[in-house]
């Protein structure tokens, strides 16, 4: 194989590219099966939301001003968000994994149907685990870029929008405090990305290497016992074995970088409301209802913008 890599292949693309690419290459038969999963993402998030909405009447009307006449209604308005909730993620997740699993499917016919074509010299300079590896690793690897990375375009971008507008409906200058901390966290997350996209390449390399060792070590038995050639092999397994881990585990921490900048920002970030917002509910600035609704959904909008700012590592393996 070739020893030059092509700046424009997929292991170099961006995050964005990427998402693209998938979408006009993979999904375009699939477009009816992923606009019903947006639609179950969209219900799912107009559901959260208004679960962070209805803090409101529950604390003003019913903690607050005591009015037992809004325990009925507020109640079971409280149940029906969260059945619809429910169902709307059943039925986004169904579907999502149909067209995951479609798209494993179509691909490895694909990548068959061009092998089955290729001359003998292209299997004479190719590397056997190399190719094994794109069809059980890399496109299944695929499959979770479906699931994960569209779900969570979808469910948690459209989820963090109809968040964003409770808090900004409640308090827009508190909001506009709020989210103005978490575009912090953008560059160092796109460092992360590229860090975690050349440690995937490496690691996906190693892997074949690892692949077609145990192939040769295999099929060549006999010679290996003939040869007494069991403590060579066991090196070349273990050197090999040992790169895999030194290599999963950076990729591992990388991944796991995110998660303190984005806990410290949020950290920062609830910090600030709770002493600001604290402040002008006890100066009457602002109705205890609104303040809880307020921070309910500025704290439930904090899972989909962390799992948002893990999609750029994730889309890069």
């Amino acid at each position: 194989m070739a020893s030059t890599v092509d700046t424009h292949s997929p292991a170099h693309a961006s995050t964005a590219s990427l998402l693209g690419r998938l979408l006009k290459e993979s999904m375009r038969g699939y477009m009816r099966w992923f606009m019903a999963a947006l639609v179950c993402m969209a219900v799912m998030a107009g559901a959260t939301a208004l679960s962070a909405w209805l803090m409101e009447p529950v604390v003003n009307d019913i903690f607050v001003n005591r009015d037992e006449s809004m325990l009925m209604p507020v109640g079971l308005a409280v149940f029906a968000v969260f059945i619809i909730k429910g169902l709307a993620n059943f039925g986004q997740a169904t579907l999502m994994a149909y067209v995951g699993l479609r798209i494993v499917t179509d691909y490895q016919n694909r990548l068959f149907d061009k092998l089955s074509r290729m001359d003998v010299t292209f299997f004479q300079n190719s590397n056997t685990g190399g190719l094994i590896s794109r069809f059980l690793v890399d496109i299944n690897q695929m499959r979770g870029a479906v699931s994960n990375a569209w779900t969570s375009l979808g469910k948690d971008l459209m989820t963090l929008i109809g968040l964003i507008g409770v808090t900004f409906y409640q308090d827009w200058q508190l909001a506009l405090i709020s989210f103005f901390i978490f575009p912090l966290a953008l560059l160092p997350i796109v460092k992360l990305g590229r860090r975690m996209r050349k440690v995937t390449a490496n690691t996906q390399r190693e892997m074949g290497l690892f692949t077609t060792l145990l192939e040769q070590t295999i099929q060549g038995i006999r010679v290996v016992k003939a040869y007494s050639m069991e403590a060579y092999e066991r090196a070349r397994v273990a050197e090999i074995v040992e790169r895999i881990f030194k290599l999963t585990m950076k990729a591992e921490r990388t991944r796991a970088l995110s998660s303190p900048i984005m806990e410290t920002l949020g950290g920062v970030a609830v910090g600030i409301v709770i002493f600001y917002g604290g402040y002008r509910v006890i100066h009457g600035n602002t109705a205890s209802g609104s303040f809880f609704s307020f921070i309910t959904a500025l704290l439930l909008a904090y899972e989909p913008m962390k799992r948002l700012a893990n999609l750029n590592a994730a889309m890069q393996q």
